[in-house]
């Protein structure tokens, strides 16, 4: 079962895999920063700290609003669009 870790919290949760780290983040028990749910403003964009292989690729659009919030695609993801595979993943909200 995939499992997320959200910092500087350090709160965790077991997921479902398939599960947005959105969700996840917030059933872990953190309020989750997010704005347009749609993958479209960036305000959720997270680090991942750890367990970037075990998170669905990037869309073209992810990489778009990454890329106008000068976050690096390979540290960074938007939660709100990015589904948890397997593993664990720790991430840090950016904002």
């Amino acid at each position: 079962m995939p499992r997320v870790t959200i910092l500087p919290q350090n709160l965790s949760a077991d997921v479902k895999p398939g599960e947005l780290l959105l969700a996840a983040g917030e059933q872990a028990g953190v309020e989750m920063e997010a704005g347009c749910f749609n993958c479209e403003c960036g305000t959720c964009a997270a680090e991942i700290v750890r367990g970037m292989e075990n998170l669905n690729p990037p869309t073209p659009e992810e990489l778009d609003v990454l890329d106008q919030w000068n976050r690096d695609s390979e540290k960074y993801r938007l939660t709100c669009c990015v589904r948890i595979l397997q593993g664990e993943v720790v991430l840090r909200q950016a904002h």
